[in-house]
């Protein structure tokens, strides 16, 4: 499985487990609270998972506890989620492009970091390759459910954005053959180490989407492997650092960006009324997570390099 940890590997297949089956079991049920485990996901461990990159960033490029550092990180910071917010209000397509290409670069790259043998070209081919199926297949399982918040998104209607995507079946059987193909290639050549951990994880990653649908799927990808990986990653780094960072001390430091991003959500709300848009706070939600994800993704690019710098050395 993904983590290093089993503990939280354990904890990742029963409640993926647990999902599947109230999914098949009961499909009503597990529709009604959707938006409540996408809900849970985002505030619970999501957001936080963001929101000691100011500390992260102290350690990575070196600044210290000076107003002048603080405004260079917190400047620079905001104005990366400034240009990405005013993408989404005048440019809503390309906004919509953009997340999605960083989301699966991100997604893809944070997965693999614990697969994959060294950082080489075709580590960015599988980075690639992982996240286009996650994304691929959130968007395409169910589109019933996904095009209408990707179309209020971009603010065009469902039927319009229909009439442009390919059939969402051979989308999905396409992302399936082409992450068996490139994922054969790492293993075959030794790009892929814990070759069965990374099957089982790939079989259980899949499935939970694939089952759950969109909306449980992603909210139990991105607490439980990806936020949840994150967190652990930090943690591990500021132990290298010899600074010890204890899970409650993970949330006391993360509380106040924490709360940043949640006033980040109700501005995207009152953003939302001022130009007449139909009001869709899920829509609102990925669209702030999309905010949030570049200047994060920088921070985590940066601590895989010198990650990468410290073991080569």
């Amino acid at each position: 499985m993904r983590h290093s940890q089993q503990s939280l590997n354990r904890i990742t297949l029963l409640l993926s487990a647990f999902f599947i089956f109230i999914s098949l079991a009961a499909p009503e049920f597990a529709n009604s609270i959707a938006l409540w485990i996408v809900l849970i996901s985002v505030l619970a461990i999501g957001i936080p998972h963001g929101a000691i990159d100011h500390m992260m960033a102290a350690e990575l490029y070196g600044l210290n506890q000076t107003l002048k550092d603080h405004l260079v990180f917190y400047s620079s910071y905001l104005l990366i989620m400034l240009i990405i917010g005013a993408l989404w209000v005048y440019f809503p397509a390309a906004g919509m492009a953009f997340f999605l290409i960083i989301s699966i670069y991100h997604f893809g790259q944070a997965d693999m970091e614990d697969f994959i043998t060294e950082r080489r070209y075709y580590s960015r081919i599988l980075y690639v390759n992982r996240g286009l199926m996650i994304i691929g297949i959130i968007l395409f399982a169910a589109p019933s459910v996904t095009y209408p918040i990707v179309a209020d998104a971009i603010r065009i209607s469902s039927a319009e954005l229909s009439a442009f995507m390919p059939d969402a079946t051979s989308a999905l059987w396409s992302i399936a053959l082409l992450y068996i193909v490139i994922s054969a290639g790492g293993i075959f050549t030794g790009q892929i180490k814990n070759k069965i951990s990374y099957c089982i994880d790939s079989v259980v990653l899949g499935a939970v989407l694939l089952i759950t649908g969109p909306l449980i799927g992603f909210a139990l990808y991105f607490a439980l492997w990806h936020s949840a990986g994150h967190v652990n990653e930090m943690r591990a780094f500021f132990e290298q650092k010899n600074s010890s960072l204890t899970l409650v001390q993970f949330y006391k430091k993360a509380l106040p960006f924490t709360l940043v991003s949640l006033a980040g959500l109700a501005f995207l709300l009152w953003l939302n009324r001022f130009f007449m848009l139909e009001n869709q706070f899920l829509t609102l939600m990925f669209i702030l997570i999309s905010v949030l994800t570049l200047p994060h993704m920088l921070i985590v690019e940066r601590m895989y390099n010198s990650k990468t710098v410290e073991n080569s050395g």
